[in-house]
């Protein structure tokens, strides 16, 4: 029969095992929603300090939308960045990632992310995913990020390819950094010209709904349209008198529209800047 004694002994152990699991700095943290802290950042782990045992190598790529140029941003450019956690042996996955500069902060501004992504407020600002996610041999995690207006900025990213069992054998973590330069040549000729800098389409590619951001540069008559390849006008988004600054309209896929690739025309006063749109309905 257990005493009183006894009872107070286990759970007073109870608490300490919770607490190394925790706090302890050889514990771990199981958590399906992500976590922050795991970039491989200087000062930082990665997913593999926890998860291990899995095959094969997991490895991270890098795109945006609109394109880095040869691993160069325009300064204040709005980018759909889109990290790709690839493992061939695993239908499951998860990441996490934070923009720094050679310094250590928050180079630029990471201000949402898209579908199964989300920002977490640390001091260095971070992306993670929501839930692992689902796909056949790699997955993709997309956020929002706008350059800063001068300097370097190195993406820190660590992957994780999970077997979905909820622990963490079975699994295989990978990370990686990519470095970009400002160039402040980019974009400004096409900005001037056209009398939009920073076009964004988000989320790239869609579905259904997405958004469509950009700055400014004079007021003016502003028309958004959607195109197909042929140049024909699919769908009219907006036609209006907009003033000077940052711009966002929101719109919709016209129903039973092929999947393919279009693209989203601004046009300011005649004067016109194309995104591509890729639709996957």
């Amino acid at each position: 029969m257990l005493t009183f004694r006894d009872l107070r002994m286990k759970r007073l152990l109870f608490f300490i095992s919770l607490g190394a699991i925790f706090t302890g700095s050889t514990a771990f943290i199981i958590s399906s929603g992500g976590i922050t802290g795991r970039t491989g950042s200087p000062g930082e782990g990665t997913c593999s300090g926890c998860h291990g045992g899995g095959s094969g190598p997991t490895t991270v790529s890098l795109s945006a939308s609109p394109s880095f140029t040869t691993g160069q941003f325009a300064p204040g450019q709005t980018y759909t960045i889109t990290l790709t956690v690839i493992n061939s042996a695993f239908s499951k996955f998860g990441f996490n990632a934070e923009i720094l500069d050679p310094s250590n902060t928050n180079a630029g501004n990471i201000s949402a992310g898209l579908s199964g992504v989300q920002v977490i407020n640390a001091t260095r600002k971070n992306v993670t995913h929501t839930a692992p996610k689902s796909g056949t041999g790699s997955a993709p995690f997309q956020f929002v990020w706008t350059a800063p207006s001068t300097g370097t900025a190195i993406v820190y990213v660590a992957g994780n390819a999970v077997d979905g069992t909820g622990g963490t054998g079975g699994d295989a973590g990978g990370n990686t950094s990519f470095v970009l330069t400002a160039n402040s040549s980019i974009g400004i000729n096409e900005a001037v010209s056209s009398g939009v800098s920073g076009l964004n389409v988000y989320p790239n590619p869609v579905r259904s709904e997405f958004r469509i951001s950009y700055n400014l540069i004079e007021s003016g008559n502003v028309k958004a349209a959607l195109y197909n390849l042929q140049g024909q006008e699919i769908a009219e988004i907006t036609n209006e008198d907009q003033h000077i600054g940052l711009q966002t309209v929101n719109a919709q896929l016209p129903p039973d529209l092929a999947k393919g690739v279009y693209f989203v025309k601004i046009s300011v006063d005649g004067r016109q800047q194309a995104q591509r749109l890729i639709i996957t309905q």
